[in-house]
C-alpha cells in the first residue's frame, strides 16, 4: 500500500522527539507522534484520537534507539501496513490536533 507522510519538523539524523501527519490511500490525515520512554526497550504504538476527533498514532520510543527519518518509516509501515511512502507537504499535527 501506497501512503503520504509529512514531518512538522526539519529531520535529522538524531532526533529526540518525531511529530507529522500521514494519510492512508483514500483516507483523512492522520497525527505521528514518536516521543521518548525510558520505561520501554523497544518502541511501543499506542493506536487512538485525538480530543479533536482525528485518530493516528503515538510511539514510545527508547532513549538508547537511533530515532530518525529510517526508524519513523520502519516503524509505521510495519504498524500500517504501508510499502511505500511520498514526503509531501501536509497539515500541520499540531492543528489536527
Amino acid at each position: 500500500m501506497h501512503a503520504e507522510i509529512s514531518y512538522d519538523l526539519v529531520m535529522s539524523d538524531e532526533m529526540d522527539f518525531v511529530e507529522g501527519t500521514y494519510r492512508l490511500a483514500e483516507r483523512e490525515w492522520q497525527v505521528f507522534i514518536f516521543g521518548p520512554d525510558p520505561l520501554v526497550v523497544e518502541p511501543t504504538i499506542v493506536t487512538g484520537k485525538w480530543p479533536s476527533g482525528v485518530s493516528g498514532v503515538f510511539v514510545k520510543w527508547p532513549p538508547s534507539k537511533q530515532l530518525n527519518k529510517k526508524a519513523v518509516l520502519q516503524v509505521l509501515s510495519a504498524q500500517l501496513a504501508v510499502s511505500e511512502w511520498s514526503e509531501v507537504r501536509g497539515p500541520d499535527s499540531m492543528h489536527l490536533r
